[in-house]
């Protein structure tokens, strides 16, 4: 049995995204999180879903 710590996969879903991060990984958090958003949504606008 490995008892080592998991690794950090989910770590899209577990920090919230800041304005450092790309459209598209905030996509993947706001998609990870069941969020509903825009397809063409700007990243302001994504962010203030967060």
């Amino acid at each position: 049995m490995n008892a080592a710590a998991p690794k950090a996969d989910k770590s899209a879903s577990a920090a919230k995204p800041t304005d450092k991060n790309t459209v598209a990984e905030i996509k993947e958090y706001l998609t990870a999180n069941n969020i509903d958003f825009q397809a063409s949504a700007k990243k302001a606008e994504l962010l203030d879903l967060v």
